[in-house]
């Protein structure tokens, strides 16, 4: 299993996916590994093709709960190759290229101030704290 948080730390909140890679691989669950980026580029479709399962954790503004988890599939044809993409672009570059389609889920957590400073607000961590919880427990029930 890959988790791989986006986001950029020095935008507050914005580092929420970097902090929860960062605090899952302290923990060091067996099989999961742990990596951050400030945004998804081509050479990530390698590092999910490595792997069976793949969650992206990325800050998201505007949800009404501390975080939401959905599925993500492939984009349905691959990207123009660019210096950043989505998740569904590095699925579908990891399935063109590699030939590997990993289950893949994006845990969004919600962040509240997205200003050039370091450090998450105290509510945006507060929100990690939830979703990282919850993510271990989803983790371990992916387990086979």
């Amino acid at each position: 299993m890959l988790v791989l948080g986006i986001g950029n730390p020095g935008r507050r909140d914005d580092g929420l996916g970097a902090a929860a890679a960062e605090r899952l691989q302290k923990r060091r669950l067996p099989g999961v590994a742990c990596d951050a980026n400030y945004q998804l580029a081509i050479e990530d479709a390698l590092a999910c093709a490595e792997h069976d399962i793949v969650v992206f954790v990325d800050a998201a503004r505007g949800l009404r709960k501390p975080f939401a988890l959905r599925k993500v599939k492939p984009a349905g044809v691959l990207p123009a190759m660019s210096h950043t993409l989505p998740p569904q672009g590095v699925l579908a570059v990891a399935a063109g290229l590699y030939g590997k389609r990993p289950e893949a889920w994006i845990l969004a957590v919600r962040g509240h101030r997205f200003t050039v400073g370091e450090g998450l607000t105290e509510e945006a961590s507060r929100n990690l704290d939830l979703a990282l919880a919850f993510l271990m427990d989803f983790l371990r029930g992916l387990r086979p």
